[in-house]
């Protein structure tokens, strides 16, 4: 089997497997069938990609860390600076905040494969035979 057929089987038997479910009470079943399968459509693969992981380093998560390191009184007085701050400087410490962040995300770009898809009008059928107890 080639992996575009079996690429086309795989997404194809998933769907059938959602719909299935339903008809599958509690409990074990047990299974011996030979299925025979006509599996017909267009598979299309895109380009593999990059793409930058977004917040690998999450601001919250540094924020806290950042946070527990400090006793009660000094996370207080953080507080009320900010809520009393020149805007001028909140906005330098933002962007310094930005550019940390930025730094630390740079290398989070990522390989990844391109998008595979199959075509409206794929099919499955199927011929089941089951097999005989001896």
């Amino acid at each position: 089997m080639n992996a575009a057929t079996a690429t086309l089987l795989s997404k194809l038997a998933a769907d059938s497997a959602k719909d299935a479910r339903e008809g599958l009470s509690v409990g074990k079943h047990e299974v011996n069938e030979t299925v025979v399968l006509h599996v017909s459509g267009t598979v299309t693969v895109g380009e593999d990609y990059e793409q930058k992981i977004v917040l690998k380093a999450d601001p919250w998560t540094i924020l806290q860390a950042a946070l527990s390191h400090l006793n009660g009184v000094t996370v207080e007085s953080l507080v009320r600076e900010a809520l009393t701050a020149d805007p001028k400087l909140v906005k330098s410490i933002k962007e310094s905040a930005q550019d940390a962040m930025d730094a630390i995300n740079a290398p989070t770009l990522t390989a990844c494969k391109g998008k595979v898809t199959i075509s409206k009008d794929a099919s499955l059928t199927e011929t089941v035979s089951v097999a005989k107890a001896a």
